[in-house]
């Protein structure tokens, strides 16, 4: 993979980064993602930055779950995002991601959206 690319395309996800400087991620409709998943979403969010933190703004719509360990993978490695922003929109996305929030305790401000334009303004204010 080039250090120069602006999308990664992973088996379960999409990630982009922005050219406003945010990073963009959609996992793939209703599958489970586990450990390997997120070390992968990381190693492409760091690709795409350059290995700088940057905001990152998460679409959970219809993201299926994701196990103990991907979550905890997400935690552990915080000093690559500066910022997350969930963008929730039906009850299950909701609860997934209050869920995550509630047990996995970020280190990174994180906060849930119902759309897409607060989830990005708020993020604007966490650009490094």
């Amino acid at each position: 993979m080039s250090t120069e690319s602006t999308e990664v395309v992973g088996e379960k996800f999409r990630i982009w980064l922005r050219p406003d400087g945010l990073v963009e991620l959609v996992w793939a409709p209703h599958v489970p993602s586990g450990l390997q998943d997120a070390i992968a979403t990381i190693e492409a969010m760091t690709e795409l930055t350059g290995g700088r933190p940057a905001p990152l703004l998460v679409h959970t719509t219809d993201a299926g779950p994701q196990d103990r360990a991907a979550r905890m993978e997400f935690i552990r490695r915080h000093e690559v995002v500066s910022a997350v922003a969930l963008v929730v929109g039906n009850p299950l996305s909701r609860m997934m991601a209050t869920f995550f929030i509630n047990v996995s305790r970020p280190k990174s401000p994180t906060a849930l959206f119902e759309d897409e334009a607060s989830a990005v303004a708020w993020l604007q204010g966490h650009l490094v």
